[in-house]
C-alpha cells in the first residue's frame, strides 16, 4: 500500500472572458465618441448627434472584430460574433431612428 488515493480533481467552473483584472484597452473609444456626440448635439442638432453615436458604435464593432482580444479590453462582453452583431444592430437602429426624425 502506498497510501490513500489522491482526491479526484473537481472540474473548474467556466469563468467569463473578462474575469479578473482586465485592462480597459480600447474601451475609451466609446465614451469619447459619446462625448463628441454631446458636443455635436449642442452645435449641430439632434440628427447629426445620432449619426455620431451610430458611427461610434460601428467603430467599436469594427475594433471588436479586428483587434485581438487582449487589446480591446472593456469592449469584450460575450463572444466576438455576438459583440459585433450587437454593436452593429445598435448602430443601424440609431442611424435609422436619426434618419427618420421629424424635427420642426
Amino acid at each position: 500500500m502506498t497510501g490513500p488515493d489522491p482526491a479526484p480533481e473537481t472540474p473548474r467552473a467556466r469563468r467569463p472572458a473578462n474575469w479578473g483584472s482586465q485592462p480597459l484597452g480600447l474601451w475609451w473609444v466609446l465614451p469619447l465618441g459619446l462625448a463628441v456626440a454631446v458636443v455635436v448635439l449642442f452645435n449641430g442638432g439632434l440628427r447629426a448627434s445620432g449619426y455620431v453615436i451610430a458611427g461610434t458604435l460601428a467603430l467599436c464593432a469594427l475594433l471588436r472584430l479586428v483587434v485581438p482580444r487582449g487589446a480591446v479590453g472593456g469592449l469584450v462582453v460575450r463572444s466576438r460574433a455576438w459583440d459585433v452583431l450587437t454593436l452593429l444592430a445598435l448602430a443601424v437602429g440609431i442611424a435609422g431612428l436619426s434618419a427618420t426624425l421629424l424635427i420642426r
